[in-house]
C-alpha cells in the first residue's frame, strides 16, 4: 500500500504553498518597486533641477546655485573635480548613473543651442539610496510579512479543511463501522448531491451488490450442506447394512465396501472443509481443539489403502504431539492433500512424514518441481505436466494455511523430490503417557 498524506494535511498544505508564494511574490514586488521608484523620483528631482537651472543658464546668469543641498552644478568640465571630469567623460545628454569610490550619483547633462558649454548637475544619492542596513529592515518586514501570510494560508487550510473533509470523514466512519451482517445500502440519503454525495451513491450501490451476493452465498451454502450431507448419509447406511448381508468369507465384497467406506469418510471431510472456508474469520477459533498425530495416523493409513498398488513406503516419525486450537477436519485436509501430492509423485521408494513440535515436513523421492514451475505450484489450476490432478490440491492448502495463520513452504529439486513444511503454533503439547 503506498502511503500519502491525508485529504486533510494535503490541503493544509496547498494553503501554505499558496501562501508562501503568493508572500513571496508580494515581497519582492515591494522590494523592486521601493528601489524603483526611489530612482524615479531621484531622477524626476534631478530633471526638474536642470530645467530650472538651464533657464538661468541661457539668460546668461552665470551663478547657478541647485536648490538641494546634494546636488552640484557645473557649466562646462573646467571647474569639475577630478573624479567627476572622469566620470562625465564620453556621456551623452540625458540622466546617468555612476559610481565613484562606492558613492552612487546621478548625473544630468542638458546641451543648450545658443552655449558652447554643457550644463552638468551631479546629484549624491548615496544618503537616499538603500543603505545596507536598510536594506536589511527591509527584508527582515518583508521576510515577517511572508511568514505572516503562510501562517494565515495554515489557519485557513485547517479550518476550510474540516468543513471540506467531514463528509468523507463521516462516509469512512459509516464504511468502517459496518460489516457483513449490516452493510449499509442507504448512504446516499445523508450527503448532498455533489462530489461526496456521488461517492456515497456509487458505494451504496455496491454496498448493495455485496449484500445481494453475501445472501446468495449464505443461501448456497446452507442448501448445499443440506442437499451433499443427504446422499453421503444414505451412502454411508447403505454399507452398514450391505456389511452385515455378506458372509462372512466373502472377503472381496469387504474390502470394496471397506473402500467406500473410506471413500464416504473422505467426501465428509471434503464438504465440511469446504463450508469450513466459507464461514467468517470470526468463527475459525470455536474452542475446539486438534490432537495432530492421530489426524496424521489417520491420513497416512488412508492412503496406504489408496495407493495399495503403489511400491511406496510412508515412515511417520514422530517427535512430538502438538495439540492445535482449531478443528480436525481443515487439518485432516491439508495433511491428506500433501501426503497424497507426494504419494503420486513417488513411483518407488519412500515418503517420511515427520512431525515436530512446531512443524511438520512431508518429503518424497519422486520427480521433484523445476524451479521455475516452483512459485506457481500453490496457485488454482496450475499443475505439472506429469499431473493427473485439476490443480487445485495444493492452492487448497495455501488457502487453508493463510486462514490459519499457518507458514507453508516448498523445497524442491528436480530428480531428487520434494519437501513440504508446514509451520504452526502449537497451543500446548500432549503428553504421550495421558490416554
Amino acid at each position: 500500500m503506498k502511503f500519502r498524506h491525508s485529504l486533510r494535511m494535503r490541503i493544509i498544505v496547498a494553503y501554505c504553498l499558496f501562501g508562501a508564494v503568493l508572500g513571496t511574490v508580494f515581497a519582492v514586488a515591494v522590494y523592486l518597486s521601493l528601489d524603483f521608484i526611489d530612482d524615479n523620483l531621484v531622477n524626476t528631482r534631478l530633471s526638474q533641477e536642470i530645467d530650472h537651472l538651464g533657464t538661468l543658464y541661457q539668460n546668461n546668469i552665470d551663478l547657478l546655485v541647485p536648490v538641494s543641498s546634494n546636488i552640484e552644478a557645473y557649466v562646462g568640465t573646467a571647474l569639475m573635480p577630478s573624479y567627476a571630469k572622469k566620470t562625465v567623460s564620453g556621456i551623452g545628454e540625458g540622466i546617468h548613473e555612476i559610481y565613484h569610490q562606492g558613492i552612487e550619483y546621478h548625473v544630468a547633462v542638458k546641451v543648450f543651442p545658443n552655449r558652447i558649454e554643457p550644463l552638468y548637475l551631479f546629484y549624491d544619492v548615496s544618503s537616499l539610496e538603500f543603505t545596507e542596513s536598510r536594506k536589511l529592515k527591509i527584508g527582515i518586514v518583508l521576510i515577517t510579512g511572508v511568514i505572516l501570510v503562510i501562517g494565515l494560508g495554515f489557519w485557513i487550510g485547517l479550518l476550510t479543511s474540516r468543513k471540506v473533509i467531514a463528509p468523507v470523514v463521516y462516509l469512512a466512519e459509516q464504511v468502517d463501522q459496518s460489516g457483513p451482517e449490516n452493510l449499509p445500502i442507504d448512504l446516499s440519503k445523508n450527503f448532498y448531491n455533489d462530489e461526496v454525495g456521488v461517492l456515497s451513491k456509487t458505494l451504496e450501490e455496491a454496498m448493495q451488490r455485496v449484500d445481494a451476493f453475501v445472501k446468495r452465498e449464505k443461501k448456497f451454502s446452507r442448501d448445499a450442506s443440506h442437499e451433499l450431507r443427504t446422499p453421503v448419509t444414505v451412502i454411508k447406511g447403505a454399507i452398514e447394512i450391505l456389511k452385515k448381508q455378506p458372509k462372512k468369507d466373502d472377503k472381496s465384497i469387504y474390502r470394496l465396501l471397506n473402500r467406500i467406506e473410506r471413500a464416504v469418510a473422505n467426501m465428509e471431510n471434503i464438504i465440511e472443509t469446504f463450508l469450513w472456508l466459507g464461514r467468517e474469520d470470526s468463527d475459525i477459533n470455536d474452542g475446539q481443539v486438534c490432537r495432530v498425530l492421530p489426524v496424521i495416523e489417520d491420513v497416512v493409513e488412508q492412503c496406504r489403502h489408496l495407493f495399495a498398488e503403489k511400491p511406496v513406503e510412508i515412515d511417520l516419525i514422530a517427535e512430538s504431539e502438538p495439540v492445535l486450537n482449531v478443528q480436525s477436519t481443515p487439518f485432516h485436509a491439508v495433511m491428506a492433500n500433501l501426503i497424497q501430492n507426494a504419494m503420486r509423485h513417488s513411483p518407488k521408494d519412500k515418503i517420511t512424514v515427520q512431525v515436530c513440535k512446531d512443524r511438520i515436513t512431508v518429503s518424497d523421492t519422486g520427480e521433484g518441481i523445476a524451479p521455475c514451475d516452483l512459485p506457481s505450484v500453490t496457485r488454482p489450476y496450475v499443475r505439472g505436466n506429469s499431473s493427473k490432478g485439476t490443480g487445485l490440491g495444493l492452492a487448497i492448502v495455501k488457502r487453508l494455511c493463510e486462514r490459519m495463520n499457518w507458514r507453508f513452504e516448498i523445497e524442491s529439486d528436480v530428480g531428487k523430490g520434494t519437501v513440504a513444511q508446514l509451520y504452526f503454533q502449537p497451543s500446548r503439547e500432549e503428553d504421550p503417557s495421558s490416554p
